[in-house]
C-alpha cells in the first residue's frame, strides 16, 4: 500500500513521481496517523520554513542515497541541498545529490517514506533520541509518500513504481573505462587507446574531460588539439573503443558563439531583476540553461543530438548542482592555476590543484529565479535531474547509451546513472564508496560507480589495487583522476602492479555473462546489481550491521579491503558459501579469510551457478561463443540464470530477450526456457560442479 500525504500548500513539482494509480491519497490534514506506523506530532511554520515532526518507534533507518557516514542513518541530521563538496570526508554534509527516501526496519514492521520536495530541506532522524523525526523545508508545502510492505525488496519495487524504472545501459558499459582530467589532444587519446591494445589490457570506453572543448565552450571541439575529431572518433571505434564526453551546464558569454546566441534572453536562469543570471565557471562568465523548463530541455536535447552524431557514445553531466565559482577574481585565479597544471610537473602542481579545489562554490539560492518565476531555493535539487533528462532526450530513441550525472534527485534512474563525485585517493574513501553505492541502490539508482583510484590527490600502488578490486564489481568501472595528480592508467605503476591491475580487469571481463545477466534481470525486476546483504537476507539480523560487504547480483558476496597493509579480514557469510580465492566451502557465520594484495575476498553462495567466459580486449555487443559455468552445490542443488539480448537497443522492453534458468540437482543439469524473444547463435556451455566431495564436468549446447 502507498499513501500520499500533503503538507501545507506545495507550489513546486519535482516531477519525480510518474505513477499514482496504486496510491491512496489521504484527505488533507495537519496531523496524519498511518496504521500504527507513525503519528504526526506537529506541523508548524517557522519563518520561511515549514516544520513537521513525526513520532516513530525504535528501529533502523537506511537510504538517502549519496550520503556519507554511518550506514544506519538513525540518530543523524541530513541536509538536502545539492552541493559541489570537493573535499568531502566521512562527516561531510551535504553532498552532490538529494534522495529524500528512507526505509525503516524493526522486528515488527517495514515501511518507506519519500519526502518529495525539490528545494532546501533538512531531515533529522531522531538525533536527540526521543523517537522523533523532523522534516524542515524552506517553502510553502511538500508531499510525502508512505510505502507499507512486508519485505524490503518490495518497498524498493513500490518506490520504483512511483519514480520509474532504471534505464538500461548498453552491454559494453560493463567493460573497463579509462578517464582523466585531462587527455589534452587527439594524439594523446589515440596513444592511450593504442597502449591498451598493445599491452592487451581490456578497455571499452575512453572519457574526454573539458579540454576537448574550444575554450571550455559547450558543444565545441578544440580545432588545434583535436583537429578532425570525427576521424579520431572513427579510429577509436575501429579499435573497439566507445567515447564519452563531459558537458557542464554553464554556457560561455561570448558574442557570436552560436549556443550562447540561441539561448540568451530565452533559455537562461534569471536574476532578481529579470536579466539572465551570470556566474563564473571554467569558461569565465557563463549563463545557465533553466532545465526545469520543457522548452529549454527541448533546445538542449537538439544540441546534444547534433553533438553526439559525430560518434560520441555517452555523456557525463558535470558541475550541475549548480557549481558556481564566486567572482571574476576566483575564475581568473583558477584559470591561471589550470595553465600551470597542464605542465603536469608533479608534486608542485598537486598543491596548486588543492587551491582550485578550495575556490568557493556559490549556491545563489536567493539570487536565481527560474523561468516559471520560482526561486532557485525551491528547485535547486532537480537542476541536475533535469539536465540529465534533457541530455538523454538528445540520444537516438531506441539505442542505449551511457548518460551519468553528478547532481541528482529521486527519479533520476529513468534517464541515466550517477557517479559519486570528486572523491580522493584516501583509504577511507574506499569504505565511503562501498556505503554510498549500497545506499544509492536502496533509493533505486542501479547504474552507479565512482572514480576508481580517487579523483583528487596522489594514489599509491597498493591503494590503486584495492580501489580497482572494488571497482571491478561495480556497474560502472571507471578509472578517473585529476590534473596534477599521479597518473592512474594501469601501466603507470611498476611491472608488478601493472600485472596485478591487468589481472583485475581481466577478471571483470570473465564475469561478464554473470554480471550482464544479473544486471538486466535487475533492470526488468527492479533488483539492484549492488546491494547490502540484508536486501537478500533480511531475516538474518547480523546482516543489518554490515556496511563493508555487499552482494553482486544474487549469488556473489564481496568483502573489499579498505585499510593499508591488510593481509586478512573478517567476513560474515549469511549462508554456506564457496571461497573463490581459496577454493573451499565455508559454513554460515564469521570467518577470517586471506586478503593478499592480489586478492579481494569474494564468495559464491552455495546453491548458485556463476556463468563466465574468457577475457577479451573489448565487449562489443555480445558474449563469447564459449560460456563456462561454475556450479556450487555443496548440498547437491543449485540454480542460475542466463540473459541475452542485442546489448544495444531498448527492444528488451518489447520482450526481445532470452532468459534461461539452469537447474542442477544431484548430478543432472536441466535448462528451463523462461523467455525466448531474441534470435541467438548457438553457444557451448561447459560446467564445473563443486560439491561437498567432488568436482564434476558437464557440457551443454543450445
Amino acid at each position: 500500500m502507498i499513501y500520499k500525504l500533503i503538507y501545507g500548500n506545495p507550489d513546486v513539482d519535482s516531477e519525480a513521481v510518474i505513477k499514482e494509480k496504486r496510491v491512496k491519497i489521504l484527505p488533507k490534514s495537519e496531523k496524519y496517523k498511518i496504521e500504527n506506523i507513525f503519528e504526526d506530532i506537529s506541523l508548524k511554520k517557522e519563518g520561511e520554513f515549514l516544520v513537521l515532526e513525526k513520532k516513530i518507534e525504535e528501529g533502523m533507518i537506511f537510504g538517502f542515497g549519496d550520503k556519507v557516514g554511518q550506514f544506519n542513518r538513525r540518530g543523524k541530521q541530513y541536509i538536502f541541498w545539492n552541493t559541489d563538496n570537493f573535499t568531502h570526508h566521512p562527516g561531510s554534509e551535504p553532498l552532490y545529490k538529494s534522495f529524500p527516501f528512507f526505509i525503516f526496519v524493526n522486528e515488527n514492521k517495514k515501511y518507506g517514506i519519500f519526502t518529495d520536495y525539490p528545494g532546501y530541506m533538512e531531515i533529522d532522524l531522531d538525533s536527540e533520541g526521543r523517537n522523533i523525526i523532523t522534516f524542515k523545508i524552506r517553502g510553502e508545502g511538500f508531499t510525502q509518500y508512505v510505502i507499507l510492505e512486508e519485505k524490503i525488496d518490495k518497498l524498493l519495487k513500490s518506490y520504483l513504481y512511483l519514480t520509474g524504472k532504471n534505464v538500461a545501459f548498453p552491454f559494453w558499459s560493463l567493460g573497463y573505462q579509462q578517464s582523466r582530467w585531462s587527455y589534452f589532444s587527439k594524439e594523446e587519446v589515440l596513444n592511450l587507446a593504442k597502449t591498451f591494445r598493445e599491452k592487451q589490457i581490456p578497455c571499452d570506453v575512453i572519457w574526454l574531460d573539458i579540454d576537448y572543448m574550444d575554450s571550455f565552450k559547450l558543444f565545441t571541439w578544440n580545432k588545434e588539439k583535436f583537429s578532425d575529431h570525427k576521424e579520431m572518433l572513427e579510429e577509436l571505434h575501429k579499435m573497439g573503443f566507445k567515447v564519452s564526453a563531459i558537458l557542464d551546464p554553464g554556457v560561455k558569454v561570448e558574442e557570436g558563439y552560436r549556443v550562447f546566441e540561441e539561448a540568451k534572453d530565452r533559455y537562461f536562469l534569471k536574476d532578481n531583476m529579470g536579466k539572465d543570471f551570470e556566474g563564473a565557471v571554467w569558461p569565465g562568465r557563463v549563463r545557465f540553461p533553466d532545465f526545469t523548463s520543457k522548452n529549454v530541455r527541448k533546445w538542449w536535447s537538439q544540441k546534444v543530438r547534433e553533438f553526439v552524431k559525430d560518434g560520441i557514445d555517452g555523456i557525463w553531466n558535470d558541475m550541475n548542482e549548480i557549481a558556481i565559482f564566486g567572482t571574476d577574481e576566483d575564475i581568473a585565479h583558477a584559470k591561471e592555476k589550470l595553465e600551470n597544471l597542464k605542465l603536469e610537473d608533479g608534486i608542485g602542481v598537486a598543491g596548486a590543484f588543492g587551491e582550485i579545489g578550495s575556490i568557493p562554490r556559490k549556491d545563489r539560492g536567493n539570487e536565481i529565479v527560474h523561468l516559471n518565476g520560482k526561486k532557485h531555493y525551491k528547485l535547486r535539487n532537480v537542476y541536475g535531474f533535469n539536465m540529465i533528462r534533457a541530455t538523454q532526450e538528445g540520444f537516438p530513441k531506441n539505442y542505449r547509451n551511457i548518460n551519468i550525472t553528478r547532481a541528482a534527485y529521486s527519479g533520476v534512474q529513468r534517464f541515466g546513472g550517477v557517479w559519486t563525485g570528486d572523491n580522493h585517493s584516501w583509504w577511507e574513501h574506499i569504505l565511503l564508496e562501498i556505503q554510498r553505492i549500497m545506499s544509492l541502490s536502496l533509493v533505486g539508482v542501479f547504474n552507479t560507480g565512482f572514480d576508481v583510484g580517487g579523483f583528487g590527490g596522489n594514489t599509491s600502488a597498493e591503494l590503486m589495487v584495492r580501489f580497482m578490486q572494488l571497482g571491478s564489481f561495480m556497474p560502472l568501472f571507471r578509472n578517473h583522476s585529476a590534473i596534477g595528480t599521479r597518473r592512474q592508467e594501469p601501466w603507470t605503476f611498476d611491472k608488478k602492479y601493472e600485472k596485478i591491475l591487468k589481472k583485475i580487469i581481466e577478471y571483470r571481463y570473465r564475469l561478464i555473462p554473470y554480471l550482464y545477466s544479473e544486471y538486466m534481470i535487475g533492470i526488468l525486476k527492479d533488483i539492484p546489481l549492488i546491494a547490502p546483504l540484508f536486501l537478500h537476507f533480511e531475516k538474518d539480523k547480523k546482516t543489518y550491521q554490515i556496511d563493508d560487504q555487499f552482494m553482486v547480483g544474487r549469488s556473489i558476496i564481496v568483502a573489499p579491503i579498505y585499510k593499508p597493509g591488510t593481509k586478512s579480514r573478517l567476513v560474515y557469510l549469511p549462508k554456506r558459501s564457496y571461497d573463490l580465492n581459496n577454493n573451499k566451502f565455508l559454513n554460515k557465520g564469521w570467518h577470517e579469510v586471506n586478503a593478499t594484495l592480489e586478492e579481494i575476498p569474494h564468495f559464491a553462495l552455495d546453491g548458485s551457478i556463476i556463468l563466465t567466459q574468457e577475457s577479451k580486449q573489448y565487449l562489443e555487443n555480445s558474449y563469447e561463443d564459449e560460456i563456462i559455468g561454475k556450479i556450487f552445490a555443496y548440498s547437491g542443488k543449485a540454480i542460475g540464470y542466463f540473459y541475452e539480448d542485442d546489448g544495444k537497443t531498448n527492444n528488451y522492453k518489447k520482450g526481445m530477450y532470452n532468459l534461461y534458468k539452469f537447474i542442477y540437482k544431484h548430478g543432472e543439469l536441466k535448462i528451463k526456457k523462461i523467455r525466448e524473444g531474441y534470435k541467438h547463435k548457438k553457444r557451448n556451455f561447459s560446467f564445473e560442479v563443486f560439491t561437498k566431495t567432488s568436482l564434476e564436468k558437464i557440457n551443454k549446447e543450445f
